[in-house]
């Protein structure tokens, strides 16, 4: 090589050594494991639908670093959720991995994430053993609260603040559904509230009649349930249909009454009260702007899984800016996600991580109302932050 060639090739590598870095980056990959079939596809879509507005909001980068999305249809089913796992992991190599949906396919997981060392990120998953000591792993981060956490202060609320002093349990026969009831039981029997009968009904259950007759002759003042998706649907339509909702009022997890499900049951939902983490109609400027984004890209209103999903973006993007796209270092990544949450305002608000990396945030008790022509969930009570660690004390001894 002649002197002269040599002094291009030196030059040139002084004067465009970003543009030759910033070409080899690799995209930041995102793999969404989420259930895009069967009886939890709702939840699916609307997370999915979050995580795409406040990515297309960035651009699609961050830390200098385009962004691919991956997806993945667990089917709500744990060993279909590990093997795709497996697949988003080892032959994608994806930087985060944003799910699941189905509590079962979490705790299936959850072990090969830890071993693995990939940041999971939970936006709707959320049985309580998840990140309970024993289980709780510095790769996963929950945005979203226990099964306990909302459902467990639920009860006092209801002895507190309604006449409601013997109830009926309804709930989907599988984990989140059980541990929701479980919390609920807890906190209500512990405020002196008397259960009188508990029902579960498999997931994807068509005919609810078996199971709604049991509370045929029960002597009770409410009925609270746990049903989500399609079975919520059916679910509540069926209620009615059955002649129950005039004589037991209706109350649950906010699953039971999602935004998004509001218009396929219709004016049959209005009255639910129900607890959860976010509504449509919180009134604050963050809230207000991604309700309206949403509305114009998606025309309706964002629900629940929707700002989850919202919330874990904001997240990722927040640790990958943070470390100037370089996530080599999974340990690196693990400690900006723990920092990054106290950088973001999702359209709940704001909250934290406990020590566990599960997130700690105030809960709104909704009442389905219809408003302006449409059914929404309009706050009727919100009950401070209480952290996983404050429901211990009833079933972790």
């Amino acid at each position: 090589m002649s002197i002269g060639v040599r002094c291009l090739a030196w030059l040139l590598m002084i004067i465009v050594p970003g543009a030759a870095m910033a070409q080899a980056r690799p995209p930041i990959k995102i793999g969404l494991l989420l259930p895009y079939t069967g009886v939890l596809n709702i939840q699916g879509t609307e997370t999915t639908r979050g995580v795409e507005l406040y990515l297309s909001k960035v651009g699609l980068k961050a830390g200098g670093r385009e962004i691919q999305l991956l997806k993945e249809d667990d089917e709500a089913k744990p060993d279909v959720g590990l093997t795709k796992v497996k697949k988003l992991v080892e032959r994608d190599r994806v930087d985060f991995v944003v799910g699941p949906v189905h509590s079962g396919v979490a705790l299936a997981i959850r072990g090969y994430i830890h071993e693995q060392g990939v940041p999971l990120v939970v936006p709707v998953a959320f049985t309580r053993d998840l990140t309970a000591p024993g289980n709780a792993s510095p790769s996963i981060f929950r945005v979203v609260e226990t099964t306990d956490q909302s459902n467990f202060p639920m009860g006092a609320w209801v002895m507190k603040n309604t006449k409601y002093r013997k109830i009926i349990i309804m709930a989907s026969d599988f984990v989140a559904g059980r541990h929701s009831a479980e919390a609920f039981i807890a906190g209500y029997r512990g405020a002196g509230g008397e259960i009188v009968k508990e029902v579960y009904a498999p997931l994807g259950t068509a005919d609810f009649a078996p199971f709604l007759s049991q509370a045929i002759g029960v002597q009770a003042d409410a009925v609270w349930a746990w049903f989500a998706g399609a079975d919520a649907i059916r679910f509540v339509k069926q209620y009615k249909e059955f002649g129950l909702a005039d004589r037991f009022p209706l109350i649950g997890y906010n699953v039971l009454a999602d935004d998004v499900i509001l218009p396929a049951i219709g004016d049959t939902a209005i009255g639910i009260v129900s607890v959860g983490i976010y509504t449509a109609t919180i009134d604050t400027p963050e809230n207000k702007a991604f309700v309206q984004e949403f509305e114009q890209r998606h025309k309706g209103w964002p629900t629940r899984y929707a700002e989850s999903g919202y919330a874990s973006a904001q997240l990722i993007v927040a640790a990958a800016e943070s470390l100037k796209g370089n996530l080599d270092d999974k340990a690196k990544v693990r400690d900006a996600l723990k920092r990054s949450v106290t950088q973001i305002t999702p359209p709940r608000g704001r909250f934290e991580f406990d020590q566990y990396n599960q997130a700690v945030l105030p809960f709104y008790v909704m009442k389905v109302e219809r408003q302006g022509g449409r059914l929404v969930n309009a706050i009727l009570d919100k009950i401070p932050a209480v952290s996983q660690e404050d429901t211990w004390k009833w079933w972790r001894k």
